[in-house]
This record gives structure tokens, sequence and C-alpha cells, in this order.
């Protein structure tokens, strides 16, 4: 088949999509399509969930050629299992281009227009001095009874305020600086295959009346006649076609409407927007993806949820009672506002007021002294240097991490020589120099190094090996001069990407012109990692903090979590207190933050400057029940919080559930910041464990040394 190029179809189908592009998700399509032709049965609904998971996996680890040669019914079995798992990965992966093409389509108008005004700044600047200069001159002769045109041309001569105006036009933007217009010449080439993505998918709505699913009918019934949307009104035959304009903002009114006339592009690129603001918010739902399902799909039943609430089986830190949580945090956060107050100025390390009665949150001073710090330096310096093989396999050892790279279909652990080309494989992936960089420099060719890969090395072997580690250290004496292994941080680690992967993006702060992704990482204070690494977006962090929290495989019993500002949100501060975890982040301008409270307490002498308001009671008590189930739904497994987050972010501002976890979130943060406030310990152990998991990237860092590290 010249159109996969030689690959068997099964491999076609795995392709990884790529960089977001009109190409890339024509190619998903295609693939989206072949599946949908082959009318595989979906996994029987009595197999388990996670059953199908395994067989998919399983799968996926095998070539066409190994397939071919199981007996039939077990081919079958897996085939169907991953094809369908495949199916719903490929539906996920062309909305996400969809998602970021668009996304792209707006930041390349808003470059656009920051490079036109970089570039002209210095003739605008010239222009709006002289055009100063006249407007002073009219002004000045105004007030003085003089007359105003005369003594505008003494100022400027005509030909040079004609001249200036002239040019001036030339430079104009909107008055709004809205660069709209500058996005049309770039919808062009995108146009296909965003029209080919809406047709091939099916669009849910859970309203009957959805402006963009309409317009984009419209679109796409013309389009079949070989029309675009011109005028408000077309005949096609004897048919009078009457375009919808309610996914029509002010915003895009401007460009798409002139009269009865309509700019075909700019009509599409709306309906276009309109529609992926909605799939995000979950307001459309889309057939057969993972992410974009009706947000109830989500949640544990209501029914089963009532169970587990009646056998106390919810594994929430919180009962059914909102209005007894809401006076116990009121009497809480009376308490924290009236110890606070007592503190300025008396206990060290809380607050402190300047001569100008402003508070300050003073410094923490440094805990290690220097001498402390030059001896580390000798210490480490004594440390035998020894192969990084050599240090696994010593590790392996004590601990038998290795064991758990079981055989993916036989179930054995490597022995012999398979350890040692399982060891070799995973310092080529850990140092990121490949498996060929890799051969070059251990016994064992590539095609062994990739037989590792492909039958060892897998995210259920992965983790449970890094649980094994973790708990070997708990375990351990020596750890519990480090901590208890009770709290723990979480950050992302940032590096370039060098290849064009769907998953990597532009960010001017932390990645200049090129293209980056984020790695998000926990650690506990005995200096390790946990739970699933996630490669994330460099601005969602908050998104993931709880997922690792609720799930890992170590015997780690996390009670309290730190993280950065980045990390921390209302919502997040709402369901970590649902699930039972003492969320304490570092906060950028922490005195600047709005302090809420339930009912309105007076607060005098230096606390007036903090700011105070009232949280909406009604919302958290009408909506708790659903903030538990919830809550009890990340904690079951049922669905990751980050999903949760991801929708509930989403939503708009009236969806309840979202309103109530901030409003919730709210009091929790205002509990903990006055804490925060007087208790230099908490800040030093927020400082402490944040430094852990920088320490620790700093590490990861040093052997992700292949390849420049990108």
């Amino acid at each position: 088949d010249t159109s996969i190029r030689g690959a068997t179809r099964l491999s076609w189908l795995r392709q990884a999509p790529g960089v977001a592009s009109p190409k890339s998700i024509k190619h998903l399509v295609e693939r989206l399509l072949f599946l949908r032709e082959l009318a595989l049965p979906a996994p029987s609904v009595t197999l388990h969930q996670n059953r199908v998971l395994q067989l998919a996996r399983k799968c996926s680890k095998y070539q066409a050629q190994p397939l071919l040669n199981l007996p039939r019914d077990r081919r079958h079995a897996l085939l169907v299992s991953h094809l369908f798992e495949l199916s719903q990965d490929l539906t996920d992966q062309a909305l996400n281009q969809f998602d970021r093409l668009l996304g792209e389509l707006q930041r390349k108008g808003e470059r656009r227009q920051e490079k036109h005004l970089r570039l002209n700044s210095r003739k605008m600047n010239s222009h709006l001095t002289i055009l100063t200069k006249a407007a002073e001159a009219f002004l000045l002769a105004r007030t003085e009874g003089n007359d105003p045109v005369q003594a505008l041309l003494d100022r400027v001569p005509e030909a040079q305020l004609q001249a200036t105006v002239d040019s001036a036009k030339q430079f104009l933007r909107p008055e709004d600086l809205d660069s709209l217009d500058l996005i049309e010449a770039r919808y062009v080439p995108m146009r296909q295959s965003l029209l080919i993505l809406y047709q091939a998918l099916d669009f849910q709505p859970f309203r009957r009346s959805e402006p963009a699913l309409q317009a984009l009918e419209h679109v796409s019934t013309l389009a079949k006649h070989r029309r675009r949307v011109t005028a408000k009104e077309q005949k096609v035959g004897k048919v009078k076609m009457h375009a919808p304009l309610g996914h029509l903002t002010q915003r895009w009114r401007k460009h798409a409407l002139e009269g009865d006339k309509i700019t075909p592009n700019y009509y599409e690129a709306a309906a276009f927007e309109a529609l992926k603001g909605r799939v995000r918010s979950g307001d459309i739902a889309v057939s057969g993806s993972r992410r974009y399902r009706p947000f109830e799909h989500y949640l544990l039943p209501a029914a089963h949820f009532e169970q587990l609430t009646e056998k106390q089986q919810t594994r929430l830190a919180v009962n059914s009672d909102a209005e007894a949580y809401l006076t116990a945090k009121q009497q809480e956060i009376t308490q924290k506002l009236v110890a606070l107050q007592e503190s300025i100025g008396k206990v060290e390390g809380s607050l402190i007021l300047d001569e100008k009665g402003h508070l300050h949150l003073p410094q923490l001073e440094k805990a290690v002294p220097e001498d402390v710090e030059r001896l580390k330096k000798r210490v480490y310096a004594l440390l035998p240097h020894l192969p990084l093989a050599d240090l696994l396999l010593e590790v392996d050892a004590w601990t038998g991490f290795l064991r758990h790279f079981t055989h993916l279909t036989s179930k054995d652990a490597p022995i012999g020589t398979q350890k040692l080309e399982l060891v070799a494989a995973l310092m080529g992936m850990g140092m990121n120099l490949g498996l060929e960089k890799m051969a070059e420099s251990c016994p064992y060719t590539y095609r062994q190094l990739s037989w590792s890969i492909d039958w060892h090395i897998r995210e259920e072997t992965l983790l449970a090996a890094l649980a094994n580690l973790d708990n070997f250290v708990l375990a351990a004496p020596l750890s519990s001069a480090w901590g208890d292994g009770t709290t723990s941080s979480s950050d992302g680690m940032r590096f370039h990407v060098g290849v064009q992967a769907a998953n990597a993006e532009y960010n001017a702060k932390y990645f200049h012109a090129r293209r980056g992704t984020n790695m998000y990482i926990h650690a506990a204070d005995i200096w390790v990692p946990f739970g699933k690494p996630q490669i994330i977006g460099t601005n969602e962090e908050a998104l993931y903090v709880v997922d690792a929290l609720c799930h890992h495989e170590s015997d780690l019993h996390i009670q309290e979590h730190y993280t950065d500002t980045g990390g921390s949100t209302e919502r997040v501060f709402a369901l970590t207190a649902l699930l039972g975890f003492r969320f304490a982040p570092r906060l950028r301008d922490a005195l600047s933050r709005h302090l809420y409270l339930v009912d309105e307490v007076g607060a005098s002498g230096p606390l007036n400057s903090l700011l105070f308001g009232q949280v909406k009671s009604k919302v958290i008590i009408e909506q708790w029940d659903e903030m538990r189930r919830v809550a009890s739904s990340i904690c079951h497994g049922t669905v990751s919080a980050s999903l949760l987050m991801r929708k509930l972010a989403a939503y708009p501002h009236q969806n309840q559930v979202a309103r109530a976890l901030t409003e919730m979130g709210k009091l929790e943060r205002t509990a903990f910041l006055l804490e925060y406030f007087r208790d230099e310990a908490l800040r030093r152990c927020v400082l402490i464990g944040l430094n852990k998991g920088e320490a620790l990237h700093a590490l990861a860092r040093q052997l992700f040394f292949g390849r420049s590290g990108v």
C-alpha cells in the first residue's frame, strides 16, 4: 500500500502524531476512519477495564509478524483490545492537535502584530510626537481664545501634518489592539484539515441548540455543493439557506459580517474556535474519546457513592455535613487571625510592621552554616568514582529492583545476561544517549537493547521498580535523618525538545524561541521520587498536584505536600482538604492574596491592611455532596485528578461544582496563609521540601546529558 510507504497497517496505526499541523490532523483522521471501517466489536462489558488495558499494552509490544504466529483466538483478543484503546488515543490526539492548531492560529496573529509594532516603533513615535505638538497648540489656542487652527498650522506646517497623517495610517492597528484581522491568511492552509476532522468525529452536544455545531453543519452542507458561506441568506438549488450566527461573538462579528455579506474564513474560524471552547468545557462530548466524555461519566455513579457514604468507605477527610465544616473552618480561621494579630512584632518569624504601617514577611535566614557547606563538599570529594552500571547492579543486589522488570508474556524476571542488557537499556534511555550510541559503548547490540525495552521496560514495571527503591530507602535507618516519608513536594522540570514532538510547545519565558516541555515530578522528604512522572504543558502544574498523592505503589504515607506558586490554585486547596492532605505551597506575593471568611470578623490594628472577603457559603452547602463525589472518584481511581481538574478549569463560570470548589479553596488557603504568616518553622519546612525536589531535578539533569539534554 503506497499510502503507508511500505509499513504494515499495524505499525502505520501506531505512528506518533508529531507536531500539531494540518497534515498531522489529516493523517490521524485517516487512521481513525480506517479503524472505523473495520467495524471491530468493543470489548465485552463483563471484562474489567484494567484487563482490557493489560491486553492492549501487551499487544502494543508485538510487531505484525510475531502476532501472526499466535493462536487465532489469542491474536484476535489482543488486537481487539489494542485497537479499541488505540482508537480512543487517536481521537484524543486529533482533538489535542485541533486545540493546539487553533491556539497557534491566535498566537501567530498576536506575534505578527507584535512584530509590526516593534519594527515600526521609531516611525510611530515620530508621528505621535508631531501629532502631540499639533494637538497641544490647538488646545492651548482654544484656552487662550486664539484661532486654534492657525495656531496648529503655525506649530506644524500643513504639508508636514498631512504627510504625518498619511504615513500614520499605514501603521494603524485596531484601537483595542485585537489581532484577529491578521489571522485570515494563516487560517486558509488549515481549513480543509479542520473540516475533515469535524466531519470525521461525532460531536454530541448536551443542549439542543449548539451554535458552533449549527454553523459548522451549515458550512459542511454548502461545502458538499462546492460553496462557501458568503451571505446571511444563500440559495442552494431551489432551497434558501440561512447562515446561523449564534456562534459569532462581538469580537468575531467585526470581521465576519459586513451588512448581509459574510467573510467565509472568519465565519468558519469563529465556529471552530467556539467548538474548541465547548469541547474543552465539557458542553460537547466526543464519541470514542477518552478525555472528552460527558463529565458525569468520569464520576462514581451517584447510587454507588451513596452506598460508600453509608458504609463510611468514601476515603475522604470530611463527612456529609457541610454546615459543620463551615462552622469548624470559621472557628479555625478566627483563632488563627487572633493568634497572628497578637504575634505581629512580638513573635520571631511572624509578620513585622515598618515605620509606615506596612506589613512585611521576614526572609528566612540560611539554616546551614558556611562551614557545613564546605565540609559537605570535602566529604563528597572522598566518595569513590565508579561506573554507573556497577552502581545499578550493586543497588539491585541490595534491593532486587530489577526483578520487577518482568517479561511481558512469560512474567519471568531478567536473569544473567538479560539483566546486564536491561541495565544498559535503562542507561541509554535515562542518560538520553539513545540505543545506537549506547550500543557503541557496551558489549550489547542495538537489537538486544531494543528487545529489553520492548519486552521488559514498560510503565507498570518502571513504577513497580521505583516503588521497590522507595520502600527500601524508607525502611533504611539512615532515611529517618531526612524525614519519615509523610511530606512531599512537586515541581516541573522544563527542558528543550529538539524534535517535532506533539507535546512540545513554545514558551518564550522558559524556552525563548525554541520548543520545550515540562516533566512534573513528585519527591518525598527522604530524597526519593514517587508516583508516575507526567509530561505536561508549561502552565499546567496545578492540574497534576493531586494525582501522585492518591495513587503511588510505595509505602509512603504522605500527609503534607509542598509546591511553588505554579502548583497552587483554590481548587487544589479544596481537593487536598477533601482528600485529607495538608497543602502548603510557597506563594509569590503572599501578602497581596485575598483572605476570606465564612462570616465577617472585625480585624483591627495592622491586619486592616489585609484584604478580607466572604465566601459564598450557599454554593458550598448546595454542592457539598457533589464535591465529595468528585474527590471520592479520584481517590477510588475512577478518574485521574488531572483530568477532572482540567475539565473543571475549562467549564464556564456558571458550573456549580467548579464554583463550590473555588469557594472552599478560598477558605482553606486563608487558614493556611494565616499560619504561614505567623509560623517561621512552617515556611522553612516548605522551603526545605521544595529544595529537596529541586536537588533531585539537578541530579536528573546531570544524568540526562546525552544530546545536550535535548
